[in-house]
């Protein structure tokens, strides 16, 4: 695109700098934005912006990137921009962050592995597949990309739990696993109640009653 603005390399790479400078402070703000309005709507309003935007970069593409209009150009480098910038704020922190809240503790280990392996080679995939991708098709890469976020809009509303603000016990209460942790009263800690009863401890072959009192008096 600043090629075909006729700007020299040094440019463009500045601009390849600032580019990246605005996706750090755009995922900075969203790991932020991903505490307080939760995990689910955060990825719900990066994903919905990013495939705007998206459609927009295609659409812009197909106008003015053999033209000569200078200001169609800047248009469309700067819904690049926007793009990454909606992209950063949702995907880059969510993408660490998430599969290990939702993993249980046993399968834990293995689905990171499969997480950061499957995150990855994609990646490397697309690398090395989006450059023929859009040699063949051009502009309508772009919007074939957006059109399958559409799908993963759907998938995020219907099927994500919600995990800020809950413990990893809570969030398996969640997916159906009503006793996590053996005589852990899940509707008590769901409630903020700490005091789950009275539990029994053997000390020198004699049984002494102790009170959990967490919670009382705070």
């Amino acid at each position: 695109m600043f090629n075909s603005l006729g700007r020299q390399d040094k440019t463009n790479r500045s601009q390849n700098i600032i580019l990246n400078a605005w996706c750090l402070v755009c995922a900075l703000v969203g790991t932020y934005f991903a505490e307080t309005i939760g995990r689910r709507p955060n990825a719900l309003v990066s994903t919905v912006l990013l495939t705007i935007f998206l459609y927009l970069v295609g659409a812009f593409t197909k106008i003015y990137g053999t033209s000569d209009n200078t200001s169609g150009i800047y248009g469309t480098v700067a819904m690049v921009f926007l793009f990454m910038g909606a992209y950063s704020f949702g995907w880059t922190p969510l993408a660490y962050l998430y599969p290990p809240e939702v993993l249980n503790y046993s399968i834990r280990s293995y689905g990171l592995g499969a997480n950061i392996v499957t995150m990855y080679g994609s990646g490397l995939v697309m690398v090395f597949s989006i450059p023929y991708a859009l040699e063949s098709m051009g502009w309508k890469t772009y919007l074939m990309n957006a059109s399958w976020n559409i799908l993963l809009i759907g998938f995020i509303y219907f099927f994500w739990v919600e995990t800020a603000g809950k413990t990893l016990e809570q969030i398996d209460a969640s997916f159906g696993d009503d006793k996590p942790i053996e005589g852990q009263d899940i509707e008590a800690h769901d409630l903020g109640k700490d005091n789950v009863g009275v539990a029994e401890v053997e000390l020198d072959g004699r049984k002494s009653v102790a009170k959990d009192t967490r919670g009382e008096g705070r």
